[in-house]
Order: structure tokens, then sequence, then C-alpha cells
């Protein structure tokens, strides 16, 4: 079902990476992420009910967490300094139009296929990565276990790897600075039970992206 879609969102994802330069491999990146702290979550926390066969899934949905970023103006998405609150909000909506995006998708599929699921879960993803355990994330504020679980594992990869990153309105940290970061709730309250989790992570994600730092030459 998902090596069908492969040429597809392929496209889609060169998409988003050839807009925004900065975010090359962005999408690769947090999708390993994604599958590795998947992998504790399935381990340590069987009450989220994660099986192994939703991992492609989430996965999947994590490559393409940034679909709405598509419709985002170039003045925006490329500006140098910071966004004020107008453009802020508009970079915000990157989220809901992610969403749409796959709402569309659902609409043309049957409900009890594979491709629905797929789409539901991707469309929950765009719409929640952004959230934070607290309550202080965006776009509706959710809080605790409001956030879609998958939401809440790719919000933490996502977050992580935007530390790492460089951007045009910033340099990137270290490994060690954002994993400590992250951990410390410096950008936006986690789930503690996944923080724990990321917490045993370290070496793995630091291994991933020094080979695709290395890929990336």
């Amino acid at each position: 079902m998902i090596q069908g879609k492969d040429m597809l969102f392929s496209y889609v994802i060169s998409v988003i990476e050839n807009r925004d330069f900065y975010a090359e491999y962005h999408c690769e990146k947090v999708q390993r992420f994604t599958r590795i702290l998947l992998e504790k979550v399935i381990r340590f926390c069987p009450d989220y009910k994660i099986s192994e066969e939703d991992v492609d899934t989430i996965c999947f949905a994590a490559m393409l967490h940034d679909v709405g970023k598509t419709v985002i103006p170039d003045r925006i998405l490329h500006k140098a300094g910071r966004l004020d609150f107008n453009e802020l909000e508009i970079m915000k909506n990157h989220t809901r139009k992610g969403r749409q995006i796959f709402e569309r998708l659902m609409k043309l599929t049957r409900e009890d296929s594979a491709d629905y699921a797929l789409y539901k879960c991707c469309a929950e993803v765009c719409m929640y990565h952004h959230e934070r355990y607290d309550g202080d994330g965006y776009p509706l504020g959710l809080k605790g276990d409001e956030i879609p679980i998958a939401a809440q594992i790719v919000g933490v990869a996502d977050a992580y790897d935007a530390l790492i990153s460089e951007r045009i309105y910033k340099p990137a940290y270290k490994p060690e600075e954002a994993f400590e970061m992250i951990i410390e709730g410096d950008c936006g309250v986690f789930n503690p039970r996944l923080i724990d989790l990321f917490s045993m992570m370290r070496m793995e994600l630091e291994e991933v992206h020094e080979e695709i730092m290395r890929k990336k030459g």
C-alpha cells in the first residue's frame, strides 16, 4: 500500500525540500528519528497500542509532516530575520493546510481501507505536530493526550531536528546541546514518558545525523 505511493510522495517531499533549501534532508531525518522513538514506545509503552504494523504508517506521515509549507509564501518561508506577528500566524497555518490536503484524499477513499487509515494518520500528524503537552503549542493548544500519540512522537523528532539543523535565521546547535534542550523543555513541554524514552536515544540520534551529514557532504 505504501510502496505504491512512493513515487508520488517522493515528489511531494522533493517539492517541500526544494522550496525550503534549509530543510534539505529534514523530512528524512524526522522520519528516521521517529522510527527510533517508535521502537522504544512499542517496547516500553504497550498501553499506547502502537503495533509493528503502525510503524511504517507513522513514519510515512513523519516524512510528510511539513507538506503544508508548500503553500506558504516564499517571502515568509525564506525570511532572514524574525517573523512578525502576522507572518508567524501565516507560517503556523502550515499545520492546517497539511491536514486539508490529506482530508481531501480521505474524502476520495473508502473509510474501511488501508489508504484511509494512512491519510488519517498523515492528517493528524500534519495538524498536531506543533502541539505541546502543557497546552502551549499550536494550532489548537491541545493538552496532554488530547494530542494524538503519533503527532506527539513526530513532534519530538521534528523539534530535535529543527535544533540541529541550520536555518536562514539561526545556526545549528550541536547534537549534544539539542538533546539536552529537548529533555529540559527548552522547545516546549513534551510527554514525559516520551522524554524518558528520548533520553535513551542519544547515540542512535547522533549516528543518524552524522550519516546524513556525510551524505549531504
